[in-house]
């Protein structure tokens, strides 16, 4: 399936991926289904607990995708307008600044 972020771009997206958050502990992280579609009990990556991960619904409703960028400044996806993106309006334009932006 295809989606066009916030820049037109063209991107491929798979299954939905949950954002979770523990009961106990407060940790968040990414499932790749909802907790209860598991047929295993799943662990907190944090504490160990058992079944205590629920849906973080504030994080699940947040567009994610739409900020994602796909050009050649990372070689990842990356967030629009983070630091090396082409699309950033800091980007270093010539090699002299691209240089001393990385150090070398």
């Amino acid at each position: 399936m295809y989606m066009l972020n916030r820049l037109g771009q063209r991107i491929i997206v798979g299954n939905r991926r949950r954002h979770c958050r523990c009961r106990s502990c407060g940790a968040r992280q990414v499932k790749a289904k909802h907790p209860a579609e598991y047929l295993r009990r799943i662990r907190c990556k944090s504490c160990g607990e058992f079944d205590t991960l629920r849906i973080d619904k504030w994080a699940d409703r947040r567009g994610w995708r739409y900020q994602t960028c796909y050009c050649d400044g990372y070689h990842f996806p990356h967030r629009i307008r983070s630091e090396f993106c082409y699309h950033n309006p800091n980007y270093p334009a010539d090699d002299g600044h691209r240089e001393m932006a990385s150090g070398m």
